[in-house]
C-alpha cells in the first residue's frame, strides 16, 4: 500500500466513523444558497456597457489612460464569451471575457488572439493580454462551460 492509499484509507474510515456517531438530523442536507456554489463557472450575458468597459481597459494597457473619443478607436471586443468563478461572496467573485480586439487602421492589432480581460468582485476590468490562441490565463471550469479548448 502506498503512503497517499494508507493516507486516503484512514480518512475514509474517520469520516465513516464521524458519520455513523452524528444524530439522524444532521444527515437532512440543507438548503443551498447561491453562495454554497462558490468556486463554480457561470455563463453571462455580455451587455454593451461591460464591452465598452473591456475596450477602455485594453486601450487604457496600450496607449495610457482612456481621453474622451478613444473609444470609437477601438473596434471590439467581438465573438467575447464572459462568465465568472463565483466566490464565497459577490466581492470575491472573479469575472472572466475572452474576445478578439483590435484598432481601427492599426492591421497588426488584429494579429493572433483571442485577448483575456478579469475583473475581482467589484474592481475594474484589468486587460490580461493576448492569447495567442492558448487559453491556459482562463479558469479551466470556464473554458469547459463555453466548449474552448485550453490551447489551439
Amino acid at each position: 500500500m502506498t503512503r497517499w492509499t494508507t493516507c486516503l484509507s484512514a480518512a475514509v474510515t474517520a469520516t465513516i466513523t464521524l458519520t455513523a456517531s452524528l444524530p439522524a438530523a444532521a444527515a437532512v442536507p440543507l438548503p443551498t444558497t447561491a453562495r454554497q456554489a462558490h468556486g463554480k463557472a457561470v455563463n453571462l450575458r455580455l451587455t454593451e456597457k461591460i464591452r465598452h468597459k473591456l475596450a477602455d481597459a485594453f486601450w487604457k494597457q496600450y496607449y495610457g489612460k482612456s481621453r474622451p473619443g478613444t473609444r470609437a478607436k477601438v473596434d471590439g471586443p467581438k465573438q467575447v464569451y464572459y462568465g465568472k468563478i463565483r466566490g464565497a461572496t459577490s466581492t470575491k467573485d472573479v469575472y472572466w471575457a475572452v474576445g478578439f480586439i483590435g484598432i481601427k487602421g492599426d492591421p497588426v492589432s488584429y494579429q493572433d488572439g483571442p485577448h483575456v480581460w478579469r475583473k475581482r468582485g467589484h474592481h475594474g476590468w484589468e486587460y490580461r493580454g493576448d492569447t495567442g490562441g492558448c487559453l491556459a490565463k482562463v479558469p479551466k471550469s470556464l473554458l469547459k462551460l463555453w466548449h474552448l479548448p485550453e490551447c489551439e
